[in-house]
């Protein structure tokens, strides 16, 4: 190599390093401003709240859990007293049994016919076409019937490293 090359090479190579160091120096010097605008830890119950925001706002997730309340006011219950009774370890088809004494098909046919009906005034508001509510309305029964068998299992929390698979 010739000595042109070499001078072109090792400038470029110091002003690469000086432009680094220039950065580094520069962004060494903000972080003590960044520190003092982190916020302090919630506490736990704010936490838990933030969390089952944070939970709700995800895309398919939650999205049949808006028969919950359907379901509640078929069995005259809040939502938030279904939720309990449900997360305690009982099926849907369990607290209508106990609540009604409904059986499964009987609390699924009610379910049907709410939701049916929900389906109709989408389509009277143009929501979507009457096709489309059809095929949903078959689909109905099959899926209320697997929603009301769930039972509830909690995951662990996944924010902790390794915990995101259930393998």
């Amino acid at each position: 190599m010739n000595l042109f090359k070499k001078t072109l090479l090792a400038g470029a190579l110091s002003c690469v390093l000086a432009a680094g160091g220039f950065s580094f120096a520069h962004t060494a010097g903000a972080a003590p401003d960044t520190r003092a605008a982190t916020p302090e830890m919630s506490p736990p119950a704010e936490k838990e709240k933030q969390d089952e925001s944070r939970h709700r706002r995800h895309g398919h997730h939650g999205r049949k859990f808006v028969l919950f309340k359907d379901a509640a006011a078929l069995l005259g219950m809040t939502e938030q007293d279904l939720k309990k009774e449900w997360k305690q370890g009982k099926s849907l088809q369990q607290i209508a049994k106990e609540k009604k004494n409904w059986d499964a098909e009987e609390f699924v046919q009610k379910l049907t016919a709410v939701q049916s009906a929900k389906l109709d005034s989408a389509v009277k508001a143009g929501k979507m076409t009457q096709q489309q509510a059809d095929q949903l309305k078959k689909k109905l029964p099959g899926s209320l019937k697997r929603f009301t068998q769930h039972v509830y299992h909690p995951h662990q929390d996944r924010r902790l490293p390794s915990t995101h698979s259930e393998i």
